[in-house]
């Protein structure tokens, strides 16, 4: 992604990027299998995606579950980097003013209050 011809602040982009969540691997796996996880999933995969925006949400989970089993966050970069495809597509656009990233990062937030919520953690 060209950020200086999108207009974007690389600050910005790379804290979204690059802020870590914390989770639980075993709950974060429950969660995600749930009606509150797949409508995670499917915001996220609107900016996460495979270049077909076939099966996003299964690659997505598996991406989620890989990235928080090796230290018990998850970052969207993780997410990127642990993506079982060979190509992923990133919509790095501001809509709404707010930047598409900014709305990933937010839901992996939510995806963190849920999994205390649930489980007390």
């Amino acid at each position: 992604m060209n950020l200086a011809l999108a207009r974007q602040d690389p600050k910005a982009i790379r804290q979204y990027l690059t802020k870590p969540v914390k989770v639980n691997p075993v709950f974060l796996d429950r969660v995600l299998n749930s009606q509150i996880g797949n409508i995670i999933l499917a915001k996220i995969s609107q900016v996460i995606s495979t270049p077909s925006q076939r099966a996003d949400r299964q690659a997505l989970r598996a991406a989620l579950v890989i990235s928080a089993s090796q230290d018990r966050q998850v970052s969207l970069i993780e997410i990127i980097k642990n993506y079982p495809t060979n190509e992923v597509e990133v919509d790095g656009v501001v809509y709404r003013r707010r930047h598409r990233l900014e709305r990933a990062y937010r839901q992996l937030r939510r995806l963190q209050t849920n999994l205390q919520d649930l489980f007390g953690l």
